[in-house]
């Protein structure tokens, strides 16, 4: 089955299509008759173009020269960026229904104006764009159909890997439709020192089930943003919107939504996810309402008697974080967004460990082991910097199948590394320190979720803050990143000084350049610099270090 077949849209609203689709039908000039001078370029490119250099009022006056040029112009992506970059993304007086509206309510008090400029009403129908018309195909994706069909077609070969399946059907139907194998822990018959014991110190992730069941915040829905905190300020990636304006916007076919064709409008490729770290902290309903899970409320770093009489030793907070008091950094936030949102493979920040409370949806997860990283996803050797899609509709599309193949079910080819699984409303997701993530909502969805340092994970997080400082994430403005390690081991010490001394001891080395060594010193430059590294030094390794100007010659540096 191919992308288009799983969209619930089979053409673009306005009639834009694919580049080739100029060539079938016979109009191959048709770029240099639209854009003139600028045909030479790809669309790609002047969608950027429009962005960075071009004001609205030329942009208005470009979008009438040609019908190509009006597709281009009112791509969504461009006034969303035109949105971001001249109004700072905060977003007050509602959802007027598309970027273009958006922009044209922050500039102009006219309701009438306002509203003419929401949809776009030209016929694209003899218009051809790669680039626009990927944005299309990319924003009406529908992760729910494209994940079932290629777990239908996991099935059917584990069946005949098995010999399983009949000549009648391939049908299965006590198989899940999107795949779930991931641990499930009914919290009510667990204790902590069994949960650190099988899932913490192991390093696994696990979904503990009936452990939101007495938490006020369990009714926390898209409605109650709405309802409760519709004048609120809430953080939504780069837009500040308050709760009744990210509501309309999730729910609108030019924000969340799907395409439409009476309108012309087409949603975002990648819904702005509503990621507030305040709510807990600025409103008193939040702060009585939140709530973490018992089996992670407080680690256990022992335990006292013998056999089955013994008591756990609690006396280990599960949070260590929280010794830095009001340095500390952002740890918790109120999650929401429409089906089709969420976020693209990653690790938690700090290294730290997380759990996610669902409250309203379900959102379906993909993890794999610290040390494999995802197909589409590059890092730099110390993972100071990551380079992934720019969104989940485009991963989900040109790497998703990939990734089921090589690290999917042993028996189907892969090495067995990914873990899937849907977590509920009322469930909890647990991600141990360092696991690479990808969550995507499948239905409308809000949850809770709370980064914590146990005495689990915290050798990793001591000498991630130790050896790379620079990466260290969601202090306050004003706090010194490389005084941070130091900060934290003196309050560890003063809370548990042979707990801070085990973990300093266990605390893994990071490696660092170094500088050549006598062994070497006599070898050519380019050997030099690609020489070993050793775990001690934090000698930094460059380039006039290593090669003398005579050996430069005439490399043209």
């Amino acid at each position: 089955m191919s992308a288009l077949e799983l969209l619930t849209y089979s053409s673009h609203p306005l009639g834009l299509r694919p580049l080739g689709n100029a060539y079938l039908e016979g109009a191959k000039d048709f770029r240099t008759q639209s854009l003139g001078m600028l045909a030479c370029f790809e669309d790609a490119f002047l969608l950027q173009f429009l962005v960075e250099w071009m004001d609205v009022q030329s942009l208005l006056c470009l979008s009438a020269t040609s019908r190509s040029f009006y597709a281009l112009v009112n791509a969504p992506l461009v006034w969303r960026e035109k949105f971001i970059r001249d109004y700072g993304g905060r977003m007050s007086g509602g959802w007027p229904g598309s970027w273009r509206g958006a922009y044209a309510a922050a500039a102009c008090t006219d309701h009438a104006k306002v509203k003419a400029f929401v949809a776009c009403h030209i016929s694209l129908a003899h218009v051809y764009s790669d680039a626009v018309f990927h944005d299309f195909v990319t924003a009406s994706f529908d992760p729910r159909p494209f994940i079932e069909h290629h777990t239908s077609r996991e099935i059917r070969k584990l069946l005949r890997k098995r010999k399983m399946a009949t000549a009648a059907t391939d049908d299965v139907p006590e198989r899940p439709r999107i795949p779930d194998h991931i641990d499930r822990v009914d919290a009510r018959a667990f204790d902590t020192l069994k949960f650190v014991t099988r899932f913490a110190h192991a390093s696994w992730p696990c979904i503990l089930t009936h452990a939101t069941d007495d938490w006020p915040c369990h009714a926390w829905n898209l409605d109650y943003i709405r309802d409760v905190w519709a004048d609120r300020l809430f953080q939504a990636e780069a837009l500040q919107v308050n709760g009744r304006t990210y509501v309309e916007y999730a729910h609108s076919a030019g924000g969340g939504g799907m395409p439409v064709a009476d309108l012309g409008v087409v949603p975002d490729t990648s819904p702005f996810y509503l990621f507030d770290a305040d709510v807990a902290a600025g409103e008193d309903d939040a702060a009585r309402g939140w709530r973490v899970p018992s089996l992670i409320a407080r680690y256990p770093i022992g335990a006292k008697g013998e056999g089955d009489a013994r008591e756990a030793d609690e006396r280990t907070r599960a949070d260590l974080f929280s010794l830095l008091g009001e340095i500390r950094p952002d740890y918790r936030w109120l999650i929401a967004g429409p089906a089709r949102s969420g976020s693209c493979w990653h690790k938690d920040p700090n290294l730290t460990s997380a759990w996610n409370a669902v409250t309203q949806g379900s959102k379906y997860w993909m993890l794999l082991p610290p040390k494999t990283v995802p197909p589409g996803v590059y890092v730099t050797e110390d993972e100071s910097e990551v380079t992934a899609p720019a969104s989940l509709s485009e991963w989900m599309l040109d790497f998703y199948a990939e990734t089921k193949a090589k690290h999917g079910r042993r028996e189907c080819g892969g090495d067995g590394q990914l873990i899937e699984g849907v977590c509920h409303a009322g469930e909890v997701m647990y991600i141990p320190s360092g696991w690479w993530h990808l969550v995507i909502n499948l239905d409308d969805s809000v949850a809770l979720t709370q980064n914590f340092v146990s005495v689990t994970e915290l050798p990793s997080v001591l000498s991630f803050m130790k050896y790379t400082p620079e990466q260290i994430s969601g202090f306050r403005a004003g706090t010194s990143k490389t005084s941070v390690f130091d900060q934290f081991v003196e309050r560890l010490r003063a809370y548990d000084a042979e707990m801070t001394d085990e973990a300093l001891a266990c605390m893994p080395k990071r490696k660092s350049c170094r500088a050549p060594t006598l062994a070497n010193e006599g070898s050519d430059w380019r050997v030099r610099l690609s020489c070993g590294v050793t775990d001690e030094s934090n000698t930094t390794c460059t380039l006039s270090s290593l090669v003398a100007d005579e050996e430069l010659g005439d490399t043209p540096w």
